[in-house]
């Protein structure tokens, strides 16, 4: 008897300490730094599905509300990205990115916008080639940035042209060890957002 009593204790007690520690996050306010904001991503070449690492440079971030809970920036917030912008610290690369990929793939820029954000998870409507799909994405809160990670397959917004084209340009180098050239229509993407606690 003993037992059982200690134990509903216990449970009580880390119950008690869930809610207060979710409450606390929600009833904290946060601003966000605009300059330090970070756009990477990972396209992936190979059979293997090795990763090729890149950023983006010019971009526009806004957001409503210049303070608020995580979520309420979240979900007022819109990014333009300009895809002439891409960097993947190979200049060879990246023209061939600009002039070929993005050229055929006929997006000037890549434009987000956040519809939810709940508990880790979210929903955001991102405009390529002059196509719009709504994406789920996570996001967590690490020390005092913002991170945010989704997975795009560019077929969803009919990329096939544009993959089919930079692969064959790129062949030999998409090739791996199988003899295989193989360009993934899969890309990650990871936004880092530095904010401050109020």
């Amino acid at each position: 008897m003993k037992n059982t009593s200690y134990l509903i204790v216990l449970i009580l007690l880390f119950s008690c300490n869930n809610s207060e520690k979710k409450q606390t996050n929600e009833n904290t306010n946060y601003s966000i730094d605009t300059h330090g904001i970070t756009v990477a991503w990972t396209a992936y070449k190979f059979t293997d599905k090795v990763g090729v690492k890149g950023v983006f440079d010019d971009f526009e971030f806004k957001t409503e509300d210049k303070i608020g809970s995580i979520e309420t920036l979240l979900e007022t917030t819109i990014i333009s990205i300009k895809a002439e912008s891409v960097n993947s610290k190979s200049e060879i690369r990246d023209e061939k990115l600009r002039d070929i990929f993005f050229k055929i793939f006929n997006t000037k820029k890549i434009k987000g916008e956040i519809l939810e954000a709940s508990t880790g998870k979210g929903v955001l409507a991102l405009n390529m080639n002059n196509t719009t799909n709504e994406i789920a994405y996570n996001y967590n809160l690490k020390a005092d940035t913002l991170i945010i990670k989704t997975n795009l397959d560019l077929l969803n917004w009919k990329a096939e042209k544009a993959l089919d084209t930079l692969n064959k340009v790129c062949y030999d180098l998409h090739k791996g060890t199988d003899g295989i050239s193989k360009l993934w229509p899969d890309v990650s993407v990871v936004i880092k957002i530095p904010v401050t606690q109020n």
